[in-house]
């Protein structure tokens, strides 16, 4: 008996590959539900939410797909705003020409991984410069496996709240108008720092100061990062904090 074999038309095809319970996000939006989310094609930050991507709810996978997040380049918006969530990861995809390439407020156990962030390179003519990441009153935070290139400010992480993350692995370039590769201080209302974090086989290149942390930023342990710099390696004014097998370096 001869069996006849059908084609199917390529739309069934991709129907047949997506993961069941996955939705698909082409545009920017705010996620207010849980559940896993995929980006289907690169999009513009929207000028009404300043953001490309928001996550306000918990419980949250959200695959980038390899797609690009771009802003408008003038120093405003961000690529993805996590807000007051838990248990949220990104990852796998691209931002670029926004002012902050992921924000993370108020928000616990949060991963970041498999971002490549591009800034503009833009000039600092007042606070804030272009930011990588930002992590602000948040604990858990895991940023690992992530490229930040020709950004003012790679990772910074502010107040208080913010304990127990790991910035690991992370490569951060800077070129002409880079300031710091990775900052800790208070933030906004909250005198003292973040504390209790690891800061572990970060490459961090070209930037005045490789890292900094604020006096009242206390016990993170700065470890195995390599650091090639042109003023500072690192400023630690704190003895609370542990800076233990860094690689230093300093060019020109």
């Amino acid at each position: 008996m001869t069996r006849t074999l059908f084609a199917l038309p390529l739309f069934a095809l991709a129907l047949c590959a997506q993961t069941p319970g996955v939705r698909t996000i082409g545009s920017p939006t705010t996620i207010d539900q849980s559940g896993s989310y995929i980006l289907t094609n690169s999009l513009f930050t929207s000028s009404s939410t300043g953001a490309g991507i928001t996550i306000t709810a918990s419980d949250v996978t959200l695959d980038l797909n390899g797609q690009t997040i771009t802003g408008p380049g003038n120093g405003s918006h961000a690529g993805l705003r996590i807000l007051n969530a838990q248990n949220v990861t990104v990852k796998n995809g691209n931002i670029t020409g926004t002012l902050m390439g992921v924000m993370v407020n108020n928000s616990a156990n949060v991963r970041i991984e498999a971002l490549n962030i591009r800034g503009f390179g833009l000039a600092v003519s007042a606070p804030p410069p272009e930011i990588g990441v930002l992590i602000n009153q948040s604990r858990g935070v895991v940023v690992l496996n992530n490229s930040l290139f020709n950004v003012g400010l790679g990772l910074f992480v502010r107040g208080s709240r913010s304990f127990g993350n790991r910035l690991q692995n992370n490569t951060i370039t800077a070129m002409a108008n880079g300031v710091l590769g990775i900052c800790y201080n208070p933030a906004d209302g909250d005198p003292q720092g973040p504390k209790g974090d690891l800061i572990t086989g970060n490459l961090i290149r070209g930037f005045p100061t490789s890292i900094q942390m604020n006096s009242r930023s206390d016990y993170n342990v700065i470890d195995a990062n390599t650091l090639i710099y042109t003023v500072a390696a690192l400023e630690n004014t704190n003895p609370t904090n542990i800076a233990q097998g860094n690689r230093t370096a300093q060019i020109q």
